[in-house]
């Protein structure tokens, strides 16, 4: 009776795993228009980098270095709409990025080659609030 419910409990498990393969690469599709380097049309030194596994990176060169702000995950979620679930910032950062989740904007030039990005963060004591909204052009490295 016990290996026929551990098979039953493998089989369950490769069936998952695959279900969440196929998953993924549906995100994967959505994700394409974004997946690039971004930089920042009013901060050159500022990047955002969308891969096409989903994660995402801002950063902002330092000499020869990429300095990444903060990075995370994110996911199209709408005509216009993505989400980002941020896991990692800079320490002593005045806006609460780690650990939350952010619903942001974008609109596409016509060439797809630029992108205007926008949303609200929020302070770490919780009333101060950013709206934002960010110019981007495609480059092909930083």
């Amino acid at each position: 009776m016990f290996k026929t419910l551990s098979k039953a409990f493998a089989l369950l498990l490769v069936a998952a795993s695959f279900q969440s393969c196929s998953t993924q690469k549906l995100s994967f599709k959505a994700n394409k228009p974004l997946v690039g380097i971004w930089q920042n049309v009013k901060e050159p030194t500022s990047y955002i980098t969308y891969t096409e596994d989903g994660h995402f990176y801002n950063s902002y060169k330092e000499g020869d270095n990429q300095v990444i702000t903060h990075s995370g995950n994110y996911k199209i979620i709408g005509g216009d709409t993505y989400l980002l679930d941020i896991t990692y910032e800079l320490p002593n950062r005045k806006y609460a990025l780690k650990d939350r989740q952010y619903i942001n904007h974008y609109v596409f030039g016509k060439d797809l080659k630029s992108v205007k990005l926008s949303g609200i963060v929020y302070g770490k004591s919780g009333s101060d609030t950013l709206k934002w909204e960010e110019n981007m052009v495609k480059v092909k490295s930083f």
